[in-house]
Formats: structure tokens, C-alpha cells, sequence
């Protein structure tokens, strides 16, 4: 993924970040994987909204958990919000586009749904690769490189 694709991103009206440092990690690709910045990307281009919760450097060492981790550069947290208004999250029951587009991108490793995202409508929509993480409401989105 170009540095052009990367800039595009985080410059996205579509993009929210909750931390300065989830700009910064996506930008630099020592430290995001091109699968997770072309599965973002494909859901912005979708018309998504996304407001990032952790990428690496906010988040914890996750490495104990394999390749595709956020210590890794692979992986997400985010929720999806109707407008363009920071915190104005999608509701709950409402999350099944959102997860439908990411369970059908070609880069998608794994979808983890915590807290309130965790509901029947969500689970279903986000299909086989579904867990049930931890933490604070969230989604998190594991992704493969192309």
C-alpha cells in the first residue's frame, strides 16, 4: 500500500481518531500491515464512517496471540458512527452493514466484537471468523495482507 494510499486514509473526512497516535501508527508502515490499511480503506471508500479506538501504539502487547495482532501491525479497534460527528456512534443493533462489508473485504482475517457490539444482529452479519473479545465497547478488525 503507497504512502498516497496510507495519507489518504487518516486524511479521510470519513476517519476519526481518538488518539493522535492511531494517525501516526497508520501512516507508518513499520508498524500497520498493507492488508489492514487496504481493509480500512475499502470500507471507507464504502461510505463508512469510522472512529479508531486503538491501533498499536495505544494498545496493549498483544503479541502472545500470533501474527495477526495488534503488536503486529494487523489489527483495529474502531465502531462505525452515522455522521461525521466524533462519538456519534452507530447504535448497537445497527452494526450489521458495517460487518457485512468487512466479513466480505478479501484482507479480513477476523472480526472481534466487544461489549455492546456483541448482539445477535452483528454476530450474524460478521459471519465465521467472529469472536467475542475484551474490553470496552468496540470492534475489532483483523486483516491479512493482499
Amino acid at each position: 500500500m503507497s504512502q498516497e494510499a496510507r495519507q489518504a486514509l487518516v486524511d479521510s473526512p470519513n476517519t476519526f481518531f481518538t488518539a493522535d497516535s492511531q494517525r501516526s501508527d497508520l501512516l507508518d508502515e513499520t508498524i500497520t500491515q498493507t492488508g489492514l490499511i487496504a481493509l480500512l480503506s475499502d470500507l471507507v471508500a464504502k461510505g463508512h464512517i469510522i472512529e479508531f479506538t486503538a491501533i498499536k501504539t495505544d494498545h496493549s502487547d498483544d503479541s502472545a496471540l500470533g501474527l495477526h495482532c495488534h503488536f503486529n501491525g494487523y489489527c483495529a479497534d474502531l465502531w462505525p458512527l452515522r455522521s461525521r460527528t466524533a462519538g456519534d456512534w452507530i447504535v448497537a443493533d445497527n452494526l450489521g452493514p458495517f460487518c457485512a462489508n468487512a466479513a466480505a473485504d478479501p484482507c479480513l482475517f477476523q472480526i472481534g466484537l466487544a461489549g455492546t457490539a456483541w448482539t445477535p444482529k452483528a454476530i450474524a452479519a460478521a459471519g465465521p471468523t467472529c469472536f467475542h473479545d475484551d474490553g470496552a465497547d468496540h470492534i475489532h478488525l483483523g486483516a491479512v495482507n493482499p
